[in-house]
């Protein structure tokens, strides 16, 4: 999964993510911290910092799977922009 799924999956559910998960994941993916940064920032080790990240990820794809929230507003979009090219010819 590339930066930019993640972060479509992380605009989507990151409110089910834990306090300290959304903080991370915040830092890293929307402000472009580097993982021994938010360690720093955090207090915590590189890879503490790491495996938060590999594990948000995973969860998030699972949230994904069982919901398929994003993949609805994905078609969502879609279907809406499909509309305004048709009302605009």
């Amino acid at each position: 999964m590339d930066k930019f799924s993640f972060i479509g999956l992380w605009d989507v559910y990151s409110g089910l993510l834990t306090e300290t998960q959304q903080e991370i994941t915040d830092m890293y993916f929307n402000l472009d911290l580097t993982v021994s940064e938010i360690a720093k920032v955090k207090g915590v080790s590189r890879q503490a910092v790491s495996e938060c990240l590999k594990g948000c990820k995973i969860q998030l794809e699972e949230y994904e799977e069982k919901l398929h929230f994003l993949k609805r507003m994905r078609k969502l979009t879609e279907e809406v922009e499909n509309l305004k090219k048709l009302l605009n010819n």
